[in-house]
């Protein structure tokens, strides 16, 4: 799958809010026994609604209050990915979640306010500005844990799909 929808709104991407509540860790992302499966994006977020893979659209984002946990591997990265996902926005990141998504080139943002947002909402997360901005309620949400060293894999990221193109 292209990521050329990056490249267009790189550093600020717009999108439509799904929330998943206090927990998303790695199983409910995607199913164990899937990983490595030819499409992972038609299993995301199967275990907690099957149909889910089915209303997404390229651009949406998942917002959640701990997210990743237990993350052992590139499946639940793959999955958001193929899936169209442009970024992930939750209260908690699982560590290993997050320093897979970050080498993927895929945003992953820290809000103390993750879980007053909701599914449907059109969130703004401007990653050079370190903001996400509820575009519904204009609520602004200071990013917590983006540094340079984040940005930079990022625009590598960005450059390297580009070259790739």
């Amino acid at each position: 799958m292209s990521d050329d929808r990056w490249i267009e709104r790189y550093p600020i991407l717009t999108g439509r809010v799904w929330g998943f509540g206090l927990e998303v860790p790695a199983d409910c992302i995607v199913p164990p026994g899937a990983r490595g499966a030819d499409r992972p994006g038609a299993l995301l977020m199967t275990p907690v609604d099957p149909d889910f893979p089915d209303r997404i659209e390229p651009g949406d984002l998942l917002v959640g209050g701990s997210f990743g946990a237990g993350t052992t591997d590139d499946g639940p990265i793959d999955a958001i990915r193929d899936a169209g996902i442009a970024a992930v926005v939750a209260s908690t990141l699982d560590r290993g979640f997050a320093q897979r998504a970050v080498r993927a080139g895929l945003p992953v943002v820290e809000v103390h306010e993750a879980l007053g947002i909701h599914t449907g909402e059109i969130l703004r997360v401007d990653l050079e500005g370190a903001r996400v901005v509820n575009m519904s309620s204009g609520d602004r949400y200071p990013i917590r844990n983006l540094d340079e060293a984040m940005l930079e894999t990022y625009r590598r990221s960005v450059e390297d799909d580009a070259d790739a193109n």
